[in-house]
């Protein structure tokens, strides 16, 4: 009981990672219930009113497809977060795309991306660019000296920190009170180092104990 897999995701199309791929990694495991990165809003506008169709995450695509076939229950456990603060954190990144070093970095990740899809997002090197790309971030908002940029930029990171943990309590409570035998955890790739840091302090702590695994490798 209460098997989960977590499976890194990249919330766009690209090459080998596409709606398709994932299908076919989420039917060798054959889930009971999906829990995806998505607040109860976006869940609502995208499938009870059906509406971004064409535009939606590549999770909403293939998880609508799964569903034609398969019956799950699909859980959405984000957050909503602040449309001001994501305008902002939007203007805040677009400062570090007018560097060079940076579009190279990101241009390096989407190549990776588009040729080995979820293996690669699911991969050792995945988390180490993410890393040098930080770090990259880091340098640059040191030689702005911005004083904005720089609480904008916290601040993001502290959000982040708060989703995930958010993410992973209504996982744990739903898991509490509900039974299932295999379940999905679908995020995005960025995350993935540190969830699955937090997981291992949920297995820790909570009471009840989920059996995680990790779609390639860690």
């Amino acid at each position: 009981m209460h098997k989960i897999s977590l499976i890194s995701t990249f919330h766009s199309e690209l090459g080998k990672c596409n709606a398709d791929e994932l299908y076919k990694i989420i039917e060798q495991i054959n889930p009971d219930v999906i829990f995806e990165e998505l607040t109860p809003n976006l869940y609502d506008i995208l499938y009870n009113k059906n509406m971004l169709a064409d535009s939606a995450p590549l999770e909403i695509k293939f998880i609508k497809k799964y569903k034609q076939q398969h019956n799950i229950k699909n859980i959405p456990v984000d957050i909503e977060v602040d449309s001001t603060f994501s305008i902002g954190i939007y203007h805040a990144f677009a400062v570090f795309k007018k560097y060079d070093i940076y579009n190279k970095i990101e241009i390096e990740q989407k190549y990776k991306i588009e040729q080995d899809g979820f293996d690669y997002l699911n991969s050792y090197e995945h988390p180490d660019l993410v890393e040098k790309q930080r770090s990259i971030e880091i340098k640059i908002l040191e030689d702005v000296n911005n004083n904005q940029l720089n609480r904008i930029y916290k601040s993001f990171y502290k959000g982040q920190d708060s989703r995930e943990t958010i993410m992973l309590n209504t996982i744990y409570m739903y898991s509490k009170l509900n039974n299932y035998n295999q379940a999905v955890f679908l995020i995005g790739a960025g995350h993935r180092s540190s969830i699955i840091k937090k997981i291992a302090e949920y297995q820790a702590n909570e009471e009840i104990k989920l059996n995680w695994t990790f779609y390639g490798k860690i």
